[in-house]
């Protein structure tokens, strides 16, 4: 006690009774779970302090495993700050990468072998396989998605069939994985999650180096738990043994990196894994008010995978979460805009972090801000959106308008212009070109009437398109162009429609943005000088107390104020996720959800502002189940036009059910509209036949939506 008793002296440090059992627990196997905003850091480095100062424990017996190399420069920079520098150089603070990467060293010398090189960029390995495999090149979406699935695959410990099940839209991941595997083999090379493998292949197979690792670590310190993979879990308990001294710290409630093999139900299975092992809890938060901390800790408390733990604080009530209705993401955008010079007029020192689900998200908050001169900063600068085959295809209908000469953009386009212009039909417009490819195309030897029909009024539209402003280009490609059938085709190959529809809703919301007289060429010039924003270096370096991430990077950060933006149904929490759970298949990834929601809210200290659009991307949408479940005590909507009618909306929808237009339902799928009377639609569905519907009721809720004109 008397370690605690200098620390409050010396230092001002005071702990709760939970935080000043965390530090003098030394001995033995224990989990430590700390809600969000308990002091986690700080008691890690207190109690290695106790170990050192009260306990004279040698400091070379203690390895401190974390999860980035940024973590691991935090501790050490949080320790000299309090213990100053006597035993820092005997100390070691490692993350488990680069801990793992010491013990192939060691087996190199053990064996006087040369173990593979490291690859520390795997991406131009991945570029080159897919091109061989599929003769085109890869978009960086699918590039990004399989590297993740790789590290996934070793991370998880998959056997054989595992990888094989795995799909990705667009192409075959396990012969890509079998190929990727083959290629380091035969050049030595190694990724980082290869370090993984090969280091618990090491300690498995070689006792020698095990014992010596054993007997030099005494005390495994083990931070950011909730995000360890399952292979790194089986590389700790070989370290530790059944009966060895372990301190890990985490909370499962903040477990949301399981797309890159993130295992918390280690956490759940401690006190199997280690003998005579206790669970210790820090329940209280110092980061939040109350209102935030409540409501957090009652919404999370849904899911079934997790301890019985409550958070708490003893802080200020606080304002209430708050929630503003608008119609549309426009006016989202518009709004946060107006919220933070409002906010920067009223105390310049408050810091604000605009969270979102999906990266896509961040492109028109940029457009906004940079258009208001308000300055600010974004977590993650990279973004797979400008270099996206939607983005690719919009461009080339905009080029291919503008010239119909342009062979190369008609190429990229022509299979989905629905109107059945065949591969065969190209080659013969490539061979045959005069300059123009609607009157080349029209000489194809035996083409029907009704085939001349639809070139003629696709050509109709290409020159329609050619004038439209820069407001009306995507929804008239989408819609009276037939561009949506294609994205319809690409869901039912695996893409996820949700995120195809929010790229074309980033180049809408880019395009009404622009002022009178703009046009589709404005758009790309305008995204030009956002991505080269984004690229930039200064783009961190910009007015800090603005912060632009999504909910997945703005982990371990805080904010006075906090906004949450994009809250739809179908996107936070996912569609996907959805199915599984009312299908009774898999919750894990609803809790996920759950999960990364939680995060996001409890990244405010004492600010909550929940936004809720009713409309995206042309479509009525309800707003996130997720929202309503955290607001289930008291609410305030902000300001005094929160409260937009939806009706409005509804009825602005509902114009666009006439007869013959295309349909979907959620239940009925894909049908046409035969008859309208008021508020009654009589849709013909395939398969099903005639069906009564109540228009209204059917938007309102989100059951039919246009799909094609």
């Amino acid at each position: 006690m008397e370690f605690l008793y200098k620390l409050k002296v010396e230092h001002n440090i005071i702990l709760n009774p939970q935080q000043e059992k965390a530090v003098l627990t030394i001995e033995g196997a224990n989990l430590l779970l700390a809600v969000p905003g308990s002091g986690k850091t700080t008691v890690i480095i207190l109690r290695i302090g106790n170990m050192l100062y009260n306990l004279a424990i040698d400091p070379e017996e203690i390895l401190a495993l974390t999860f980035s190399v940024a973590a691991a420069n935090d501790m050490k920079k949080r320790f000299l700050s309090i213990f100053g520098d006597k035993f820092i150089k005997e100390l070691n603070f490692k993350t488990i990468h680069s801990f793992c990467y010491q013990v192939i060293k060691d087996y190199e010398k053990l064996k006087n072998t040369k173990a593979f090189s490291v690859c520390e960029d795997n991406s131009h390995i991945i570029k080159q396989i897919y091109l061989e495999l599929n003769n085109e090149y890869i978009g960086e979406d699918i590039l990004r998605e399989i590297t993740r699935k790789i590290t996934y695959c070793k991370n998880m410990m998959l056997k054989k069939s595992d990888i094989e099940s795995i799909s990705i839209a667009g192409c075959d991941f396990g012969e890509i994985y079998r190929a990727y595997e083959s290629y380091k083999i035969k050049n030595r090379l190694m990724d980082y999650d290869d370090m993984l493998t090969y280091s618990y292949h090491i300690l498995r197979q070689n006792k020698s180096i095990l014992d010596n690792i054993k007997n030099r670590f005494k005390y495994f310190n083990v931070d950011e738990a909730q995000d360890i993979s399952v292979i790194q879990h089986e590389i700790i308990k070989l370290l530790v043994g059944s009966d060895g001294n372990i301190f890990m710290v985490g909370d499962e409630d903040q477990s949301i990196y399981g797309f890159r093999g993130a295992y918390p139900k280690a956490l759940l299975d401690f006190e199997k894994a280690y003998k005579n092992s206790k669970v210790l809890l820090m329940q209280q938060n110092y980061r939040s008010t109350m209102s935030v901390v409540n409501a957090a800790d009652s919404f999370i408390k849904q899911n079934k995978s997790r301890y019985d733990k409550s958070m708490f604080c003893v802080n200020e009530e606080g304002p209430k979460i708050k929630r503003r209705n608008l119609i549309d993401l426009k006016d989202q955008y518009e709004y946060i805009a107006e919220l933070i010079k409002k906010e920067k007029k009223d105390n310049k020192k408050t810091s604000i972090g605009v969270l979102f689900r999906n990266n896509e998200s961040v492109i028109p908050i940029i457009d906004t801000l940079l258009r208001e001169n308000i300055s600010f900063s974004v977590r993650e600068n990279r973004s797979g959106f400008f270099s996206h085959f939607i983005l690719e295809d919009i461009k080339a209908y905009c080029q291919f308008a503008k010239d119909f000469g342009d062979i190369d953009a008609f190429e990229k386009i022509y299979f989905k212009l629905d109107c059945y212009i065949s591969k065969q039909m190209f080659d013969y417009v490539k061979a045959n070109f005069r300059g123009n490819v609607f009157n080349t195309l029209l000489d194809f030897p035996g083409l029907y009437d009704s085939n001349i029909k639809m070139i003629l009024q696709r050509r109709e539209d290409f020159e329609k398109l050619r004038s439209l402003k820069a407001d009306e280009v995507i929804g008239f490609i989408e819609r009276d162009m037939g561009y949506v059938d294609s994205i319809n085709n690409l869901a039912g190959k695996g893409f996820v429609k949700e995120s195809l529809l929010q790229k074309l809703s980033v180049l809408r919301t880019i395009g009404a943005s622009l002022g009178e007289g703009c046009t589709a060429e404005d758009i790309f010039r305008r995204l030009e000088v956002i991505e080269e924003i984004m690229g930039s270096s200064d783009v961190r370096l910009m007015d800090g107390s603005v912060t632009l991430s999504t909910v997945h990077s703005s982990k371990g950060l805080e904010f006075d104020k906090v906004i949450l933006v994009d809250m739809i149904d179908g996107q936070f929490p996912s569609r996907e996720s959805i199915k599984l759970r009312d299908e009774g298949s898999d919750l894990s990834f609803y809790e996920e959800e759950v999960r990364l929601f939680y995060v996001a809210v409890t990244r405010a200290r004492r600010d909550l502002l929940i936004i809720c659009s009713s409309v995206f991307n042309g479509r009525l949408v309800r707003v996130s189940q997720f929202v309503s479940e955290l607001l289930n005590g008291p609410i305030v909507v902000d300001g005094a036009g929160a409260g937009d009618s939806v009706s409005d909306v509804v009825a602005e929808v509902m114009k666009s059910f006439v007869v013959g237009v295309g349909v979907v339902h959620n239940r009925f799928g894909e049908g046409v509209v035969r008859e309208r009377i008021d508020d009654v639609v009589v849709v013909d569905f395939h398969g099903l036949g005639l069906k009564r519907l109540l228009l209204e009721d059917c938007v309102r809720n989100g059951y039919l939506e246009v799909f094609t004109n």
